[in-house]
């Protein structure tokens, strides 16, 4: 069996919930990034207080008064900004997961890069601003890395052995 066909029979169920995953986050970044470069003159304070109300917190609250409190800095040029961040990180996240959707190597690699080098800007926020959430985000990461690190020696080996049946 080639290694190209070990790797279509591969029974990982992971990799489709990471790409649909993956796919969600690049939805959700380029919606974000369309709306910040859409509404730069937008008030996000304003904004942002009027929808706390709605869905019931109190802006005045800790966390919920903090982030508001937050946006109060957020101008035209740093919607533009993190707008075209956050389109070109989706589009990252969305390449990401068409990757790992189609099972292809490089999805796994790009991810695996993608994500590790993001850790350390992660570790750096929640050493600042520790939080249940990015604790919880921080070890689905390193959990994901890990995953696809051992999956892609355990690729590698599957090729090696192969190759060295078939030029026996």
């Amino acid at each position: 069996m080639s290694a190209r066909a070990h790797n279509a029979q591969d029974g990982s169920r992971l990799l489709p919930v990471l790409a649909v995953e993956r796919v969600l986050r690049a939805v959700v970044l380029a919606g974000v990034g369309v709306i910040l470069l859409t509404h730069t003159h937008t008030d996000w304070t304003d904004l942002a207080r009027r929808f706390a109300e709605q869905v019931g917190l109190d802006p005045s609250r800790n966390e919920t008064g903090r982030l508001i409190s937050r946006l109060g800095g957020f101008g035209s040029r740093q919607a533009q900004r993190d707008g075209m961040i956050a389109v070109g990180y989706g589009l990252l996240e969305a390449v990401e997961g068409y990757g790992l959707f189609r099972r292809r190597e490089w999805g796994e690699y790009l991810t695996v890069v993608s994500t590790a080098l993001l850790l350390i800007p992660e570790v750096e926020e929640l050493l600042k601003h520790p939080t249940g959430l990015k604790v919880g985000g921080l070890v689905l990461n390193v959990v994901i890395v890990i995953y696809l690190v051992a999956r892609l020696v355990r690729r590698r080996r599957t090729t090696q052995r192969v190759r060295l049946v078939e030029s026996a």
